[in-house]
């Protein structure tokens, strides 16, 4: 053994104690749990679906359900399938969100233009349908996507 040197240990001090405890728990402190995705958009409400084989089909309700979201600006969405005269399917679906119109256009027009085509527009009246007294389709203006800037849903 040494003797003694006659110089007293160093004194711990409180703070320096704090400190080292917060050290050691800040490095047994588990890391913040991921941040979770924001939950997916609710469903929208459905208007209905409309099938119309030559002016036999249409749904006075189910527009009327979609034109009543839109003046709302309430999630909805409405779906009308028209056929051409010689028997193709034009599906157009309408859906009202939160900032406009969102369309989507499928086409298996033979003879026309076919495809998927997506719009997103600002705007949307009622127009009336050639012929059909008390029937309304839509006109949709400020779109983009697809092309075109305006767009007419029968």
């Amino acid at each position: 053994m040494q003797p003694s040197t006659g110089t007293p240990a160093p004194a711990v001090t409180h703070s320096a104690i704090i400190a080292t405890v917060a050290v050691v728990l800040a490095a047994c402190a588990s890391p913040p749990p991921p941040k979770r995705a924001p939950p997916p958009p609710p469903e929208p409400r459905s208007c209905g679906v409309e099938v119309s084989r030559h002016g036999e089909g249409y749904d006075a309700a189910a527009r009327a359900c979609i034109w009543q979201a839109h003046k709302e600006r309430e999630f909805a969405r409405f779906t009308t399938t028209r056929y051409t005269i010689e028997g193709d399917p034009i599906t157009y679906t309408i859906t009202v969100t939160q900032s406009g119109i969102d369309v989507v256009v499928d086409s298996k027009d033979r003879l026309g233009q076919s495809g998927l085509f997506k719009h997103t527009c600002r705007n949307v009246e009622q127009i009336m349908q050639d012929g059909n007294t008390g029937r309304f389709g839509f006109s949709l203006s400020g779109c983009t996507g697809a092309g075109t800037d305006r767009l007419a849903v029968p």
